[in-house]
């Protein structure tokens, strides 16, 4: 019920986003889609057409799969915090253009690569 009541108050652009990552774990055939087709066939054009009611239905039968992409997004969003504080502590003197700021992360990237390849095949 909440849920419905947060997504009626949704601008647009916040609800399409909450939307997109819902359709995404649909379309990746979760474990209850047989319920979740059924919800939608009321709907005409599917998740984006459907009204906040259905949508909280929806996400009711996928919240463990909505709980891992979470999940997966911050240990992404993580490792790559890591990377960036990396780079700003050797920037002492503060003087990092942007194009230097993306040069040095694409060498870090690439370094990080090279050392899981050493790990894999070792």
């Amino acid at each position: 019920m909440k849920l419905e009541k947060i997504l009626d108050r949704l601008g647009s652009i916040e609800k399409n986003s909450f939307i997109k990552v819902v359709d995404n774990i649909i379309s990746d055939q979760p474990k209850n889609s047989r319920e979740i087709e059924k919800i939608l066939s009321s709907a005409d054009k599917g998740l984006k057409s459907a009204d906040s009611e259905n949508i909280t239905r929806v996400f009711s039968l996928i919240h463990q799969e909505f709980y891992n992409h979470l999940k997966c997004e911050f240990q992404e969003t993580s490792s790559q915090l890591d990377i960036l504080i990396d780079i700003i502590i050797r920037d002492g003197n503060c003087i990092m253009k942007q194009d230097w700021f993306s040069r040095l992360y694409e060498k870090e990237i690439k370094t990080i690569k090279g050392k899981i390849k050493i790990v894999e095949n070792g």
